[in-house]
């Protein structure tokens, strides 16, 4: 194929690619490289393999493969804030100027490939099974071991059988909530948003008004303040699924004396939601990590209250699926608030 056809396909390639001559200078390199590289548009030919990629393993790479006359593979890590990982594969190619000319130079083609968030993913991958298999194994470990009491002879003592049995009933439910919430989740991430027309005003009531026993309950002041309407198009279910869990939240984490306040308000673009509590707050160094899956900034009062640490996590995955941001402002001791923010469609979009 004519050269003046190969530079444009190369250009075009989303594998970075980088030619190194035996001095470990590049000779020729693409986009594609100079972008996972943060090269200038000016490139990266005339530099130097160490200059250009600011990095000793991939010098480490080029001299194996230089060595052994075969290709290597690795990964290289920079440390750094985005954390960036390339996938490195080095080949070692000899050129002759001419077809018959003996004498022959050796060169590296080195092929890029920016695996970050693949591996990002991974790790989370990773994380979730290991968090569902300690969140499912706790309580089946004392399901377990109670059951082996009652049948060492506790079923004797009916008092001790009966305070055994409601332990058993309590890890049963604990398990039937997580199952529950890793089924909603997992419809979350893999049903498309069915957005129909609806008042969030309205849904807002009615869901406020489900929980003032609740509320009650718990000694904490529940009330809404919103709009007389505030039409919306999103997914029905979903959208009650994030109020239910924001404003369930919102009791269990307060004191008693607490109030809890729903508001909604709407502008030229956006529907804003809000839910403020007077309860215990979230410390700051929590605040950043309290939308992750399984994570609780106060585990003991979590599992006290019957959280499965899953709550948060739905609710930004629903609301980041229909466009929109969550948010969460907090001061330890003094409540939190939490909210979201949905774009309004267009009537073209709706449609």
């Amino acid at each position: 194929m004519d050269a003046f056809l190969l530079e444009p396909l190369l250009q075009e390639l989303e594998i970075g690619v980088l030619l190194v001559d035996e001095k470990r200078r590049i000779r020729r390199d693409n986009a594609a490289a100079r972008k996972m590289l943060g090269a200038p548009d000016a490139g990266l030919v005339g530099r130097t393999l160490l200059e250009a990629t600011l990095s000793y393993d991939m010098l480490e790479l080029l001299q194996l493969a230089r060595n052994r006359l075969e290709p290597q593979e690795g990964e290289i890590r920079y440390r750094e804030a985005t954390g960036r990982i390339l996938k490195v594969r080095v080949i070692p190619l000899y050129h002759s100027p001419t077809p018959n000319d003996e004498t022959k130079t050796l060169f590296f083609l080195i092929l890029l490939e920016d695996v970050t968030t693949l591996r990002h993913l991974e790790t989370v991958r990773r994380d979730f099974v290991a968090n569902v298999s300690h969140e499912l194994h706790t309580p089946l470990t004392s399901i377990r071991a109670i059951a082996e009491t009652l049948r060492d002879g506790a079923l004797q003592d009916p008092d001790v059988a009966d305070r055994f049995i409601g332990i058993i009933l309590g890890e049963v439910e604990r398990l039937t909530r997580i199952l529950s919430d890793l089924l909603v989740l997992s419809r979350a991430e893999s049903q498309p948003v069915q957005r129909v027309s609806f008042d969030l005003a309205e849904m807002i009531r009615d869901v406020v008004e489900r929980f003032q026993k609740q509320a009650e309950r718990h000694g904490v002041s529940l009330q809404c303040l919103l709009e007389t309407s505030l039409p919306i198009s999103a997914d029905r279910d979903q959208m009650e699924q994030v109020l239910v869990n924001l404003i369930d939240n919102a009791i269990k984490y307060n004191r008693e004396g607490g109030q809890v306040e729903v508001c909604a308000r709407k502008t030229e673009m956006e529907i804003a939601v809000e839910v403020r509590d007077t309860g215990i707050g979230i410390l700051s160094q929590d605040l950043p990590r309290i939308w992750e899956r399984f994570y609780r900034a106060d585990k003991a009062r979590s599992r006290r209250t019957g959280g499965t640490g899953l709550g948060l996590s739905i609710v930004k995955h629903i609301i980041e699926a229909h466009g929109g941001q969550v948010g969460v402002q907090s001061e330890y001791g003094r409540g939190s608030t939490f909210s979201f923010r949905l774009p309004l469609l267009t009537t073209a979009e709706k449609s």
